[in-house]
């Protein structure tokens, strides 16, 4: 019987070996090979290769689809992650999916944000999550399962995917490839950026602009260079500055022309040297032409001093920042506030200059008023010249009634418009004008005019008050002293530093990856921290918002003091 047992279990291992031989001598199902732009629709729209929205399975039993489930909501468009409401959402980029995970992470994230969190925010950020380097098998896995190769459970705010094995393999294949090619604009000494300079632009704010940025530039290399040079100051959380760094180098880019013809100015520009981002910048027109080459360059462009800029939804990203939506801002509140007027006009006249200054922004009040106030009669009038202009108000005057308003709007160049409104005795009607027309007597920071104002005259203003106090604007007046910088208008140089300020902040948190995409996330959650010069009275931007003041007051002439102005209607956001 023990002969026979002893035969048994020999021939049962022998089966046992040979069945285990046969399976692994069959062919092994390989993963698919990935396509990179069908897995880049999946990270930023979350659509699967079949055209059919992905789903994910949240905490909670929450269920995502679509662009709610997209990658990019919480990793961003370059995938650096970053921290929100004491969440740290880590890097998926190619640099970091496909390497082993490193041991600094937490002083990295220190430094990268500089924020303060509770302590299970830290306690997670210090716990030792290394891993091996992600493949295609073991990241869909990831995804599926919620745990990294070495078996570390993903925090319960990353969804669980339901994905098949081409979708894994066309997300794999597009990290592959995301932000693992440094930005154009960077070399081993210096970090190019370019600002923008169109032609007639008035010459007293060109060189405002001009020379803050040239100073804050040389300005900041010296204090890289004096970090650098230091040991004990070269090193910051376990980082070496001299790696981190760059010096910068600035450009000035001259458009001469037509706007139709800057395009291709811009696009020689930058193929004799490549920048990394734009900052400022000042044209005497739209500043359409340069937001387009931007965004068609993925190139940041940080706060142009611009009344113009596109016209689109604050929410829709692209590559340009700007301080407000300019005259079309002005529009929206002075069609708010004519709505909501104690004693609601009947009739208004618009009288505009034929520039864009002042045929976009009456087009745009029209709009709103016609849905706002549909009984309300709009005349709107061009006029060619400011002679034209004062014979069209000497011949409304007498013509028309106490319900009847008048809006005008014109170039900013144009400083005739206040005189010819004091000399054409309108005085029953309400007047309205934007902020643009009284900024030359204002350029060095007044708050009160040479002159009373007219008592009709009503000014849209998304500015803060003429009289509020800001701390943060000696800061910068201390600052230009100390560089030798001759007041020449306060504003553009108040403005021109704060970019150059928010450019300095934002890169600084780069560390070695340069890249544009993570500027622009950069430059979003540093806004709100940095101080600024109190021109506009507050700033904030969220995911994708690129408008970061984002209202105005209606401000008159004050009764008892007719040469400072007063609040007729508090901060309004369209």
């Amino acid at each position: 019987m023990e002969r026979i047992s002893v035969f048994i279990v020999k021939k049962m291992f022998i089966g046992l070996l040979l069945g285990l031989l046969s399976i692994l001598s069959l062919p092994v199902q390989a993963f698919p090979e990935g396509d990179a732009e069908k897995g880049k629709r999946l990270y930023e729209q979350g659509v699967s290769h079949n055209g059919q929205p992905v789903k994910a399975l949240a905490q909670d039993g929450i269920i995502f689809q679509g662009e709610d489930a997209s990658c990019l909501r919480c990793h961003r468009r370059s995938g650096f992650g970053g921290s929100e409401g004491g969440f740290y959402v880590p890097p998926v980029s190619a640099n970091f999916v496909y390497e082993p995970s490193r041991k600094d992470r937490n002083d990295r994230f220190r430094a990268a944000f500089l924020e303060a969190q509770n302590i299970q925010h830290w306690v997670r950020v210090r716990m030792p999550r290394m891993r091996p380097a992600y493949t295609p098998s073991t990241l869909a896995v990831a995804l599926r399962e919620g745990h990294n190769p070495s078996g570390t459970e993903f925090d319960q705010l990353m969804p669980r995917y339901q994905l098949d094995d081409q979708d894994a393999a066309n997300l794999s294949a597009y990290l592959a490839i995301l932000s693992k090619t440094i930005s154009p604009g960077v070399d081993d000494h210096y970090l190019h950026v370019a600002t923008v300079v169109g032609p007639n632009v008035n010459p007293v704010e060109r060189d405002a602009m001009l020379e803050t940025m040239q100073a804050y530039a040389r300005w900041y290399n010296e204090r890289l260079y004096s970090d650098i040079a230091h040991e004990s100051s070269a090193r910051a959380y376990g980082m070496d500055v001299r790696n981190s760094t760059r010096l910068w180098k600035l450009h000035i880019w001259e458009l001469v022309g037509p706007p139709e013809t800057w395009r291709a100015q811009l696009e020689h520009f930058q193929h004799q040297q490549p920048v990394f981002a734009m900052v400022n910048g000042l044209v005497n027109n739209a500043w359409s032409p340069i937001a387009t080459f931007c965004d068609d360059m993925r190139m940041p462009c940080l706060l142009p001093l611009t009344e113009l800029p596109p016209d689109r939804r604050e929410d829709q990203g692209g590559y340009s920042f700007y301080y407000t939506r300019g005259l079309q801002l002005e529009a929206d509140i002075l069609s708010i506030y004519l709505e909501n007027m104690p004693d609601r006009l009947e009739n208004l006249v618009q009288l505009h200059d034929a520039s864009r200054f002042g045929a976009e922004p009456a087009l745009r009040l029209a709009g709103q008023l016609s849905a706002r106030l549909p009984d309300l009669a709009i005349q709107t009038i061009p006029y060619e010249n400011p002679r034209a202009l004062e014979a069209i108000l000497k011949n409304l005057r007498g013509k028309v009634g106490k319900d009847q308003g008048i809006v005008v709007w014109s170039h900013p160049d144009d400083d005739s418009i206040l005189e010819i409104l004091q000399r054409s005795g309108v005085q029953e009607q309400p007047v309205f004008i934007p902020a643009h027309m009284l900024r030359k007597q204002m350029a060095h920071g007044r708050s009160e005019f040479s002159s009373p104002l007219p008592d009709n005259l009503y000014i849209t203003w998304p500015f803060s008050l003429p009289q509020t106090y800001q701390a943060d604007a000696f800061r910068v007046r201390g600052w230009m002293r100390s560089r030798g910088l001759p007041v020449k208008d306060e504003r553009i140089q108040m403005l021109s530093y704060y970019g150059m300020n928010i450019l300095r902040d934002s890169t600084r948190h780069l560390f070695e990856h340069f890249y544009r995409d993570y500027l622009v996330e950069r430059i979003e959650h540093e806004v709100e921290g940095s101080p600024h010069p109190g021109i506009y009275p507050a700033f904030s931007l969220g995911p994708e918002q690129r408008v970061m003041s984002k209202g105005g007051y209606i401000l008159k002439p004050d009764e008892a003091r007719k040469s400072t102005l007063s609040v007729v209607a508090d901060w309004i956001v369209p």
